[in-house]
């Protein structure tokens, strides 16, 4: 019932179809031929998508649907074309499908391993779950599900067997570090550190900006998971970066000396490179907090996938961890910046933003949630025990044993004890509740990653059950000795990140860690110096815009 009138300004307006319809001009020829043309387009655009991974108009914009398209972007693209069973997949997804039925069906039927009869069953939900992972047929979620299925089915285990893998100490460390990014997010703290930040510099130059910016994403990405890092700092530079287009835009309208002609060809040159700028800003945000997130255990979801295997369980902790991955981290976010500042800041004709314009966010931000309250100095503080917890497991809580040697306490109940107390704190901005109400669990927590993980052990204890990990270590053994360590690591790296650029970084890092942990063991070498390489290089994912849930993100 209504369309887009163009206004006498340059704007868009709606307008009822019925509303001055007959004074409305009857569409010339021309006109009626660009408008063919026009739909002709939107259908090629649409069409196209079945070709590309993933277009930005085609994400959503809310934020409980978007921190699942961060994981799913292809079950996400809603707009696109699905030409395949009744309209529910793209081109791509009906390729997984086939792919992976066909992949299942030819192990179990060809049985390739003659000394492990199991291990065929095994390769096959392997292949398929693996395939339906990378080219998200169903929800990744609910792929999960298959090695529960079909591994007592196909009789390489009993389900009481599979269904312990669903649940697990590092689950509960998930639960942990969860709810306390959860909690960061609602008392807003982050964005206020990062606006109390600029105000204190005062002019922000944009190089200055993209600094700040990328060093909070970086920062916060190593103990809060890097959607919600993103999620929460990406709308702010939004709001910021129009800020500053209409900071200036006013500049130039109070210049009464310059000619019009000139004040608008001004106007248009500035403002397209603060939309540049913008671009780089999102960027900057995107990289870092993937760059942040392989500092620590629980930054990245492909981090999880490797404290979950059994041969490297007992050696990986969170501290351990820290060592030595922040260098790396370091290393990416840095030359992440170096890149952005060379492509996006180096020629831009962009003073910075006044701080009259931070004075405007930071009353924004005090109508939305209030002054600075005990609130955020309590959700903090327990954030910062939380770490302090985890740096202090190895030369303190590992001391802690049982009277038969057995470590009693690891990082999952380190997480969970500052995680309890947010739900005993009351708070002062919201009388009569918590620091965290349940409620605001329930609409943040994704649950459904609980169920991806849980997956991946399945698939682990299916390769020790059905001896696939004695057949896949045999056959890679002989291979393994005679390849230089830092050949082997850089065919690792190499193979690991070209897959997570053009598939899902989480379905690449649970379809991958299984296979080398089951080689090292019959290979007989340190597991470590295969799935360390491996794990990092799911990271390395900063290429293409569906590769790692912040890039998924900021393209929304």
């Amino acid at each position: 019932p209504f369309k887009l009138v163009k206004e006498s300004s340059g704007k868009l307006s709606s307008k009822s179809v019925g509303e001055g319809a007959d004074s409305e001009p009857e569409a010339t020829p021309l006109e009626r031929a660009n408008t063919l043309l026009s739909r002709a387009g939107s259908t090629l655009s649409r069409a196209g998508s079945n070709l590309k991974m993933q277009r930005a108009s085609t994400l959503p914009t809310d934020d409980n649907e978007l921190r699942h398209a961060a994981t799913m972007p292809m079950i996400f693209d809603v707009e696109s074309d699905r030409v395949c069973c009744c309209g529910l997949w793209k081109t791509q997804q009906m390729f997984g499908f086939f792919l992976g039925i066909a992949s299942a069906i030819l192990f179990i039927c060809w049985r390739p391993v003659r000394e492990y009869p199991s291990a065929n069953d095994m390769l096959g939900v392997t292949s398929l779950v693996a395939c339906f992972w990378v080219f998200e047929v169903i929800p990744v979620y609910m792929t999960a599900l298959f090695p529960l299925v079909m591994m007592p089915m196909l009789g390489v285990t009993s389900s009481e067997v599979v269904a312990r893998s669903y649940w697990s100490w590092l689950s509960l460390l998930v639960v942990g570090t969860y709810l306390l990014g959860i909690a960061l997010e609602e008392v807003h703290l982050p964005r206020r550190l990062v606006l109390n930040l600029l105000m204190r510099v005062g002019m922000v130059h944009p190089a200055a900006l993209l600094a700040c910016f990328m060093g909070i994403s970086w920062f916060l990405a190593m103990f809060c998971n890097s959607i919600a890092v993103t999620l929460l700092i990406t709308p702010f530079a939004i709001g910021l970066m129009s800020a500053a287009e209409d900071q200036v835009r006013d500049q130039i309208a109070s210049d009464s000396m310059e000619e019009e002609g000139e004040m608008s060809a001004e106007h248009t040159k500035v403002t397209k490179g603060i939309q540049c700028f913008a671009d780089g800003l999102l960027l900057g945000i995107a990289f870092a907090a993937t760059s942040g997130g392989m500092a620590t255990l629980t930054g990245a979801i492909g981090n999880y996938f490797l404290a979950a295997e059994s041969l490297v369980a007992h050696h990986i902790s969170w501290s351990r961890w820290f060592f030595f991955a922040f260098p790396i981290s370091v290393a990416c976010v840095l030359l992440a910046y170096a890149v952005l500042h060379m492509r996006y800041v180096r020629n831009l004709k962009f003073s910075g933003l006044e701080r009259k314009v931070l004075e405007e966010e930071y009353a924004n931000l005090q109508n939305e949630v209030g002054s600075f309250s005990r609130d955020e100095v309590l959700v903090g503080l327990l954030q910062v025990l939380q770490v302090l917890l985890f740096m202090l497991r190895s030369s303190v809580f590992d001391e802690v044993k049982s009277p038969y040697g057995e470590t009693l306490l690891n990082d999952a109940s380190l997480a969970c004890a500052p995680a309890l107390a947010l739900f005993f704190i009351p708070s002062v901005v919201r009388p009569g509740q918590a620091l965290l109400t349940w409620p605001a669990v329930h609409k943040k927590f994704d649950f459904g990653l609980l169920l991806l993980i849980g997956g991946s052990l399945a698939i682990s204890s299916g390769f020790v059950e059905s001896g696939l990990n004695l057949a896949v270590g045999q056959l890679v053994a002989h291979a393994i000795p005679r390849v230089h360590p830092f050949l082997l690591d850089l065919l690792i790296v190499l193979s690991v990140a070209l897959s997570a650029q053009l598939f899902s970084s989480i379905g690449v890092a649970a379809a991958v860690l299984p296979i080398l942990d089951a080689a090292a063991l019959s290979a007989v070498v340190n597991p470590l110096s295969l799935m360390l390489p491996a794990t990092v290089a799911t990271s390395f994912a900063f290429l293409l815009p569906t590769a790692t849930p912040a890039n998924v993100i900021v393209l929304a």
